[in-house]
């Protein structure tokens, strides 16, 4: 009946219509209600309560926000945060993750708020990669950090917080360094001479001209840097 990215960039006029026809039951089980009004509308669960939730217009439309369930703004958007931070592409598509981020500049305070969510939520699926190794995870995870810095969300601090992470792997795999030298964030000089970053990721760096020759000499003068990471910078020189 309606997308999730209709709902999601819906003006205020345009909500009051929408709700207008959807029958709901707010005196029955909270869980209950969400899923009869999501189903009414084609959506999943997670889907309404996020694309709502996100949705800059829905502050002070309590009559929505009833329909739902939800005694208050506060009460939904504790129940939103919860569902965007322990999703991992099941109920929320890659697709329904994009279109939140391309809608954040709209709005400071829902900027700040995908910026404090962000770490719970990458945090939750990269456990989740790690548990079960499912490719169509990462897949989307990859696609999520791409657009979490191009799409402007990610600031210094938040890259600065991932490089000094013990997560090589996740950022690796999603070319999460290349992906803040694009966004100018930090410069790959940066990376090269950190004990935080992997050879791995540094081995990249080289390959896609990020580093010199005279870099990978003068960090092969440090006695402390890992075997791995010698035998892989001795393959440069």
């Amino acid at each position: 009946m309606i997308s999730f990215t209709e709902l999601l960039t819906a003006s205020d006029t345009e909500l009051v219509k929408i709700f207008y026809k959807v029958n709901s039951d707010p005196s029955q089980d909270f869980i209950k209600n969400i899923n009869s009004v999501a189903a009414q509308l084609e959506l999943n669960h997670s889907q309404l309560v996020c694309s709502i939730g996100f949705n800059k217009n829905i502050r002070d439309l309590t009559d929505i926000m009833t329909v739902l369930g939800f005694k208050s703004y506060k009460v939904m958007i504790y129940r939103r945060n919860e569902l965007f931070t322990t999703d991992s592409y099941q109920q929320l598509g890659i697709d329904n993750i994009l279109d939140i981020y391309a809608e954040r500049l709209e709005d400071k305070e829902i900027l700040e708020t995908l910026r404090e969510l962000l770490r719970p939520r990458l945090e939750h699926i990269e456990a989740e990669i790690e548990k079960t190794g499912d490719p169509g995870q990462t897949i989307s995870y990859r696609m999520e950090i791409h657009s979490i810095y191009q799409s402007g969300i990610a600031d210094k601090a938040f890259a600065e917080e991932r490089i000094l992470k013990d997560i090589g792997k996740y950022r690796h795999m999603a070319s999460e360094l290349n992906e803040i030298i694009s966004a100018e964030i930090l410069p790959p000089s940066n990376f090269f001479f950190m004990e935080s970053i992997s050879p791995d990721e540094k081995k990249e760096l080289i390959e896609q001209k990020h580093i010199s020759p005279d870099m990978v000499k003068n960090r092969l003068q440090n006695a402390k840097i890992s075997e791995e990471e010698r035998d892989m910078l001795e393959a440069f020189v």
